[in-house]
């Protein structure tokens, strides 16, 4: 049975609240354990759903696991005897794609089940095919597998184009080439944060990049890749959230260690748009509303156009505003003085919660399938709601419950514990209302 969570609304957000780790970034680190023969350190591991199946995924391969049941997990692969990923387990989840690179540069051959996740439309695995292909991977389906296989022989040199710049496909084609004695040069890679913890671990175990951060990467691979220790950096996703439940509930917040220009300064530059107040203090972030209250109005926020007295919101490639924070931002415009188009372009089905925060009283018109034009400011007036199985869509109903003095109950809590397993104690904490219920409730009093 999925988890029931009630919320009474209305309370003003303040306090000290620390974001967790970048769970996209360890998401792809863990499987570059493999690797190695020697012990990988990863310091502030999150215990979400992926990260524990990432874990037991290494383990059947033959890796083994030294927890010390405080956020630090040691993983050795020396004796790693499987290049074929647990169907039930590689299955159930995307991030399990992540061990093509790390087995085929191990073994030379890769087998992973067709990858599950979020309902996000058609999110096929095109990107990961298309650059193994390019160097020569031969890519067969079996079954229920993806079965990748290296070349009898090798390229000193390859240049490659991605046919997108695919933030998993850059992670997993970065591990392959850290493990192979070629040199290969990626173009058109992506550059989000997490790719570039990415690299920063590959460096630290042996491999030779340049370009960390960019779109361009020169890879020059190790077969012997050494012991590592990695500390994630802050999840930007989840200090976007934060930033959305300070503003909409007029709150006063301030986010430990997310003062990073490199990670924040983006988001800061769009969010300082709706009349969001930031002041940097040393490592941390402090949040709250400026005077007049949250705008999306043309003439006083600065937004670009899509027509005349239309701003417009649309996600970009990192540095540009990340795609799985947009859906928060349906929340902060639904509390916002003005109108906004909000686009998800990368999507088809990234906006079809729009329906459940239509039914929470706001006020949008779906434009088609991946535009919307959000008109606030509303007053949410509660319900009870079953969002899409998607982690951030969860997310942005899950702070519209806290808007207002209104109570709601949101099904599928889990669906959101996936990435923040904490997140009814971090926000109890800063002063929300909210208590889990057990199994379906049909009325709300």
């Amino acid at each position: 049975m999925s988890e029931t969570v009630r919320i009474t609304g209305g309370k003003r957000l303040k306090g000290v609240v620390t974001p967790i780790a970048n769970k996209n970034a360890l998401l792809a680190v863990i499987p570059a354990a493999v690797l190695s023969d020697e012990t990988i350190t990863f310091r502030k591991v999150p215990k979400t759903t992926d990260v524990v199946k990432l874990l037991a995924i290494i383990e059947k391969l033959g890796g083994k696991i030294v927890d010390n049941g405080a956020g630090e997990v040691k993983i050795n692969c020396k004796n790693l005897d499987s290049y074929r990923v647990d169907e039930q387990l590689g299955g159930s989840f995307r991030a399990s794609l992540n061990f093509v690179g790390p087995l085929l540069a191990r073994f030379g051959i890769a087998e992973v089940p067709m990858p599950g996740g979020c309902d996000l439309g058609m999110r096929s695995i095109e990107a990961h095919t298309s650059v193994f292909a390019n160097v020569g991977v031969e890519i067969e389906r079996i079954g229920n597998y993806v079965r990748f296989r290296v070349p009898l022989v090798k390229a000193r040199k390859y240049r490659v184009w991605q046919i997108e710049a695919s933030v998993t496909a850059t992670e997993n084609f970065a591990m392959y080439a850290a493990g192979i004695k070629s040199e290969i040069e990626l173009i058109d890679a992506a550059c989000e944060p997490h790719v570039t913890d990415v690299i920063r671990l590959l460096k630290s175990m042996g491999a030779k990049i340049t370009g960390m951060g960019s779109n361009h990467l020169m890879i020059k691979g190790n077969r012997k890749l050494h012991k590592a220790v990695f500390t994630p950096r802050p999840d930007f996703i989840d200090i976007a959230g934060m930033i959305v439940a300070a503003a909409v509930t007029n709150g006063d917040v301030i986010i430990k260690g997310a003062n990073v220009p490199e990670i924040v300064d983006g988001m800061i530059n769009w969010f300082s748009m709706f009349n969001i107040v930031f002041e940097r203090k040393n490592k941390d972030l402090r949040v709250y509303v400026g005077k007049g209250g949250l705008i999306t109005d043309v003439n006083k926020s600065g937004f670009p156009l899509a027509a005349p007295n239309l701003p417009k919101f649309v996600p970009r490639p990192w540095p540009g505003f990340p795609v799985d924070a947009i859906p928060v931002i349906a929340t902060l415009a639904s509390k916002s003085k003005g109108r906004l188009l909000l686009q998800n372009w990368m999507y088809e089905s990234g906006l079809d919660f729009v329906r459940e925060l239509n039914f929470l009283g706001a006020d949008i018109f779906m434009v088609d399938p991946q535009r919307i034009i959000i008109n606030g400011p509303v007053t949410f007036s509660g319900g009870e709601v079953t969002p899409p199985t998607v982690i951030q869509a969860v997310k942005a109903i899950f702070l519209a419950a806290l808007a207002d003095p209104v109570v709601t109950v949101i099904h599928g809590m889990d669906t959101l514990k996936r990435r923040y397993p904490n997140i009814i104690e971090v926000y109890k904490k800063l002063g929300a209302k909210i208590e889990v219920v057990s199994g379906p409730i049909h009325k709300v009093k």
